[in-house]
């Protein structure tokens, strides 16, 4: 299995947390230092601030945002190692873990993929994994590779409670002090998902826009002081612009995702990228004209192809297109199940351009790595997890739900090609 960004050794250490003090009836107010406080808004109430340390200094280096042990040159993102959850938490290392007949949610948040890993071929789970069948072995195998990669992480309005500050702060505190644990120094992807749930998914009016505005800002204003001084790689608002042309009130909705990307870049170590849309939907002057309004200009760049699964040369040309009119913005394209490229509608008029909802035979894309070999795309990423359902469609759970069998399949077909016309890359 190709190994990201230049390989990943299986790390030890300590990893400090600090024990849920709400539970204990103890507030401590005023302890996230540095840029997590001076950035966070009044709307987060103080009683939130502390679950566990926040060691990173509130400075930042232009030339290294992201605290990489070596330079990253021109790429930000270069040489990082991003976090690959365990199987406590992480969807594939869990389902492994069931096949084998164990809890995931047994496992300690430290326990690592790679030790899980480690147990399964040599040790303590190594006897409970040459018991199974062929066939079961042969699925572990296919789920490794996707357990191998980095899981982005999403903060969202339908996760803990009904969305509100409070519940965003949950969100956030349990990636950063639970999950994170079990990678200790893992660079977290995370992708967000509040403005869509709050302004409406499609074709709002601008005194819709106009009232979610207040709820939308408070959420960020909680994911930002959750974060703090964390590191972290942030791309902003999942379909974000890709649905954004019906919307009567554009300007407005605009100006909600670009207080979005000013309140989250302005914290000392992320790198932001604005979700572009994705090349077979709208131009790229439409694409330039919406990311420019929403403060590309000012953050690394934008994302495509987050909820599609078009051929990854199809979304680097459209997108060298858009960056030539964002003033030279870098862009990542998603490449978790587009190895085959999308399955075209028949009626593309009635129906989309493409299938977009758990389409049969498709493939896991280009591994993730920041070597793309074109300058201006600064990484493959899986933006979700190969095998998240896109709805009760072809024999899918709801939107969402890990689906370990189609996981498996896209996992087989590993094709895993830039285009129709490259060559599969080794996997």
């Amino acid at each position: 299995m190709l190994q990201l960004f230049g390989g990943r050794t299986m790390r030890r250490g300590l990893y400090s947390i600090v024990a849920l003090l709400g539970a204990l009836g103890v507030t401590l107010v005023g302890v996230t230092a540095g840029a997590g406080r001076a950035h966070a808004s009044a709307r987060v109430h103080a009683a939130w601030t502390l679950q566990c340390p926040d060691p990173y200094p509130a400075t930042r280096d232009p030339s290294n945002p992201l605290m990489l042990p070596h330079p990253p040159g021109s790429d930000p993102l270069n040489g990082a190692q991003f976090f690959v959850d365990g199987p406590a938490h992480g969807v594939a290392a869990g389902a492994i873990a069931k096949l084998l007949g164990l809890n995931p949610k047994a496992f300690p948040d430290s326990y690592s993929w790679a030790q899980f890993k480690a147990d399964i071929e040599v040790g303590q789970f190594h006897s409970r994994f040459s018991a199974l069948s062929p066939k079961v072995q042969w699925d572990i195998g296919m789920l490794e590779k996707i357990a191998d990669e980095p899981e982005a992480q999403r903060f969202s309005s339908y996760v803990y409670g009904n969305g509100d500050p409070s519940s965003v702060l949950k969100q956030v505190w349990k990636i950063f002090c639970h999950n994170l644990t079990a990678d200790p120094g893992g660079v977290p992807i995370i992708t967000t998902y509040f403005l869509h749930p709050d302004v409406g998914k499609v074709c709002s009016s601008p005194a819709k826009i106009r009232a979610a505005e207040p709820r939308f800002k408070s959420q960020i204003d909680a994911m930002a002081q959750g974060t703090g001084n964390r590191p972290a790689v942030y791309l902003l608002e999942i379909d974000a612009i890709g649905t954004s042309t019906c919307h009567r009130g554009l300007s407005t909705y605009l100006s909600l995702l670009r207080y979005e990307v000013q309140k989250i870049s302005a914290l000392p170590h992320t790198v932001v990228y604005i979700e572009g849309g994705y090349s077979d939907s709208h131009g790229p002057s439409y694409t330039a004209k919406a990311l420019n309004a929403a403060g590309v200009r000012s953050v690394r760049g934008f994302f495509t192809n987050d909820t599609h699964l078009n051929w990854t040369i199809d979304e680097v040309r459209w997108a060298e297109k858009v960056s030539k009119l964002t003033g030279g913005a870098h862009f990542i394209v998603n490449t978790s199940e587009n190895g085959n490229g999308p399955k075209k509608n028949p009626h593309p008029v009635k129906q989309g351009n493409e299938d977009l909802c758990n389409p049969p035979n498709r493939s896991i894309g280009p591994l993730p790595t920041t070597q793309t070999g074109f300058p201006l795309a600064d990484a493959w990423i899986w933006e979700h997890v190969p095998g998240e359902s896109s709805g009760r469609c072809n024999g899918g759970p709801p939107a969402g739900t890990f689906w370990p069998n189609r996981a498996i399949d896209l996992a087989a077909y590993g094709s895993i090609r830039l285009g129709p016309r490259y060559p599969a890359q080794p996997d």
